[in-house]
């Protein structure tokens, strides 16, 4: 009897065998097409994008180059530097100095002497016979000179790290306007990376303008220490601030600007409904939310209709 129930439970009729075989087709087919799609269809970059291909380019370098070429003459025992450096004016020496082998060297000097160029800092990674991590670790440490820079020469001292490593900037020091770089120009700054840059000059954009140098501390993840070793070539040549008519201005676009927010936006609107049109910009000082630190941060960027720009 247990015998015939366990032929019963365990055997499939011609339907229900057909329907298990489909069934593992579909299986094998849906655990299989990431596969075949990746393969067959290949992840379209877009063109303009340089900073992504350069990422990507390195990405796939560091999967599939189990190997790079290797200066045999080089010296283990000689000390790397690391320095600020314009890729397009190194000397070779400078490329050593940095702990770039003699090949490679002679590679990109080769590359210069042709009419060749660096436009980024990630063209680094593009270097044949450069190790993608020496290429990265050399990218912070990039200063490509543009009509946007200004440069101070003279004498600079070593620095020296808590790890012992040894700083040595250029002799070519970057001085940038903080109300006209662009993120690229900021990116050419120790420590600031294409993140940082891009949230520097969306919070300058937001704000219509910097007014004095300190407020790019202000910047959402821009640590202390980073603002500190960045400061001495931030420079305020010319201010120009765009402000904002607060009796003319709706509530949304006020709270769109950093120092003014959404609570205070609705106060200025609901204070205006009920007194009136502001008659000069110190009658925000009227707003219980409104003190003299907070008016001493937003008087820069606003105006009335009568009030001098």
């Amino acid at each position: 009897m247990k015998q015939v129930l366990w032929k019963v439970y365990c055997s499939f009729s011609r339907k229900e065998r057909h329907g298990i075989v489909l069934l593992l087709m579909l299986t094998i087919i849906c655990a299989g097409m990431p596969v075949l799609w990746e393969y067959y269809v290949p992840v379209e970059i877009i063109k303009q994008d340089s900073t992504l291909l350069a990422e990507v380019s390195a990405f796939r370098r560091a999967l599939y180059e189990t190997t790079s070429p290797v200066d045999t003459t080089s010296s283990s025992d000689k000390p790397v530097k690391r320095f600020y450096f314009d890729p397009n004016t190194l000397e070779a020496t400078g490329w050593r100095e940095l702990g770039v082998n003699e090949r490679t060297a002679r590679t990109i000097q080769r590359y210069i002497a042709k009419g060749g160029r660096f436009r980024s800092k990630e063209d680094l990674l593009r270097i044949y016979g450069l190790p993608p991590v020496l290429g990265r670790e050399l990218m912070p440490y990039v200063i490509i000179a543009t009509s946007g820079h200004k440069w101070d020469t003279g004498a600079h001292r070593q620095r020296q790290s808590a790890s012992g490593t040894v700083f040595q900037p250029g002799k070519r020091h970057l001085e940038l306007d903080i109300n006209i770089a662009d993120s690229t120009q900021w990116e050419a700054l120790p420590g600031i990376g294409p993140v940082l840059a891009a949230r520097i000059v969306k919070f300058r954009n937001r704000l219509g303008g910097f007014y004095e140098i300190g407020q790019v501390r202000e910047t959402f993840g821009l640590p202390d220490s980073t603002f500190n070793k960045i400061q001495p070539y931030l420079r305020l040549y010319k201010v120009s601030l765009k402000k904002l008519d607060i009796n003319q201005t709706d509530e949304k676009s006020l709270a769109q600007h950093p120092y003014i927010r959404y609570k205070l936006a609705r106060l200025i609107i609901l204070y205006r409904s009920n007194h009136g049109p502001f008659s000069q910009p110190k009658d925000l000082l009227g707003i219980p939310l409104v003190d003299d630190s907070i008016y001493r941060k937003i008087e820069h960027y606003i105006k009335t209709e009568n009030s001098p720009l």
